[in-house]
């Protein structure tokens, strides 16, 4: 069996986050401003993905990208947790303060992922990518507290 490439990894992380955003944007359509603070989330998560790819496609023709499999077991781990989440929200719609809560989580878990670049030192080109990613990533959380004040969660 392979091993997923933490590179691929990422991407679907990110692209899992935006889905996740997407479910909490509809659950909560009679909210205008609510669901407008969700389609931001969930477009930060594709840009990311985007991101990640734009590098990849940039600097795999400088050198050979050989599959990087380091850190894919604990990155499958957070994928599969995201997914869980989204999964059970799209069955059973969360309250406001639950899903402010569930973001923050994710959040959080990317920016740890993100933010320990030695999964991605045999492409260091990535480090500075992913450094920025996790600083992105802790400032969404944050926001993410003071969101659940005003959204009265």
């Amino acid at each position: 069996m392979n091993t997923p490439d933490i590179i691929d990894l990422a991407v679907a992380i990110e692209l899992e986050c935006a889905a996740l955003y997407e479910v909490f944007g509809r659950c909560f359509a009679g909210r205008e401003e609510v669901v407008f603070f969700w389609r931001i989330y969930a477009e930060a998560e594709r840009y990311h993905a985007a991101s990640i790819r734009i590098h990849q496609a940039a600097f795999s023709s400088s050198e050979p990208m050989e599959p990087l499999e380091i850190g894919a077991v604990e990155a499958s781990q957070v994928l599969d947790e995201i997914r869980a989440l989204r999964i059970g929200y799209e069955r059973t719609a969360p309250t406001i303060g639950e899903a402010l809560r569930a973001a923050r989580r994710v959040e959080e878990s990317s920016a740890e992922l993100h933010g320990r670049t030695q999964f991605f030192k045999l492409h260091p080109h990535f480090a500075e990518l992913f450094q920025k990613m996790a600083e992105e990533d802790r400032a969404h959380r944050d926001v993410l507290s003071t969101a659940e004040q005003r959204f009265g969660a």
